[in-house]
């Protein structure tokens, strides 16, 4: 047994599931029925785990991914009789093509937003303990900036004008480190 085979399983199931979303939506939004879909899905990850068992390479998980889902949905189109011709299965076909292609543009937006996220967390990170102390008043518990100002201490404007500043900060800070990662 490959030795590192575990941590493939286990990041592939990472990314599985934090993808499963957008899978969920192209396969349920193609059979229109939960449990098929549900069962799709697990065969999906089923064949997904066989291939990184036999220690295929899957470049692309969420394309992958997809398109083993679109060979399930087809064979039960044609197993259910969903497609009654060969003109209603190429239409179907080109019907899957179709939202294949919308779903490879959302993988794209995907990994951008994924890079946004885990700049914006090192940029936080960076920030002074007051700064963020600040952002978790307001985004994490949820507070008024009236509620914050009387817990820290400061003025309302005072703490208004620090969340812009730090906002802004932040601004500037994702986008510096998405240019160095070329994203912008």
């Amino acid at each position: 047994m490959n030795p590192a085979l575990p941590q493939l399983l286990n990041d592939a199931a990472t990314r599985f599931i934090r993808d499963r979303h957008l899978l969920g939506a192209f396969v349920g939004g193609l059979l229109r029925d939960a449990h098929t879909a549900e069962d799709v899905l697990q065969e999906v990850w089923l064949c997904l785990a066989a291939e990184i068992e036999k220690g295929t390479a899957i470049e692309n998980q969420s394309a992958w991914c997809r398109g083993v889902a679109r060979n399930l949905i087809r064979r039960h189109w044609v197993k259910s009789q969903r497609a009654r011709t060969t003109r209603e299965l190429e239409c179907l076909e080109a019907f899957l093509d179709r939202i294949d292609r919308c779903f490879q543009s959302a993988d794209a937006d995907s990994e951008y937003a994924t890079a946004r996220i885990a700049a914006l967390d090192q940029c936080v990170e960076a920030l002074p303990e007051r700064s963020r102390r600040l952002l978790a008043l307001k985004y994490t518990r949820g507070e008024a900036v009236e509620n914050i100002a009387s817990e820290v201490g400061q003025s309302f404007e005072a703490v208004k004008k620090a969340l812009l500043r730090i906002r802004a900060g932040l601004q500037d800070c994702v986008r510096q480190r998405l240019a160095k990662e070329e994203w912008v």
